[in-house]
């Protein structure tokens, strides 16, 4: 019987420890910074951007991982800007992945018909370019620089109409504005890991990941 009881207890710290660990890894990281690779070149506002994907109308990169929660979520506040300023803006969705195989990019255009292009950014090279490493992040470009380069919002939910960051910084680039005076919190990023960096830093937790 007391064999039973020290059992049964064990067993039950086992599954209490399990379920916070799947708590940290599903909803406590998000509320903090996502890590900075260790080869990160950082990009600010302002900086010249010299890659493929520029046209001559303002243009903006949604950075999207389907394995993110936060991406997820994040969908349908992107979803609303595209319908709103499609006619003004070149969209562009970019899904990071390191497989040549990956079928990531018709899964997206599958999913979601946003009549945009998606950019397959072969081993993080786009995400690179322009200082990314985390997701959702949203990256706005206006005369081959950077307008805009951070978060949606303060946290991964899009509620908050006071801080959608980028939903602000998009309107006033279309109305030929300069960039809003953001809190520093637009600019730090939170949410998951690029796909490639994830890779790089699994852990022996990583059976949690769902």
């Amino acid at each position: 019987m007391k064999l039973k009881i020290i059992t049964f207890s064990v067993l039950s710290i086992f599954i209490i420890l399990l379920i916070g660990l799947i708590f940290w890894k599903q909803e406590y990281k998000f509320t903090l910074p996502t890590p900075k690779p260790a080869n990160y070149v950082e990009v600010l506002q302002g900086d010249s951007i010299d890659i493929q994907y520029t046209t001559e109308k303002p243009t903006y990169y949604h950075f999207y991982n389907y394995d993110c929660p936060c991406s997820r979520f994040n969908i349908k506040e992107f979803e609303s800007l595209v319908h709103k300023y499609k006619n003004d803006v070149k969209f562009y969705a970019v899904i990071e992945t390191d497989d040549v195989l990956s079928d990531d990019v018709n899964n997206f255009l599958e999913k979601y018909d946003l009549g945009i292009d998606v950019i397959k950014d072969s081993k993080g090279k786009l995400a690179t370019a322009l200082g990314v490493y985390s997701t959702p992040q949203a990256v706005l470009i206006k005369d081959q620089k950077v307008y805009y380069k951070g978060n949606y919002n303060k946290a991964r939910f899009c509620l908050s109409k006071n801080t959608k960051f980028a939903a602000q910084a998009l309107e006033a680039m279309v109305k030929g504005e300069k960039v809003p005076d953001f809190p520093v919190v637009a600019e730090i990023a939170y949410g998951c890991e690029l796909p490639t960096n994830t890779n790089k830093s699994k852990t022996f937790f990583s059976f949690l990941d769902l």
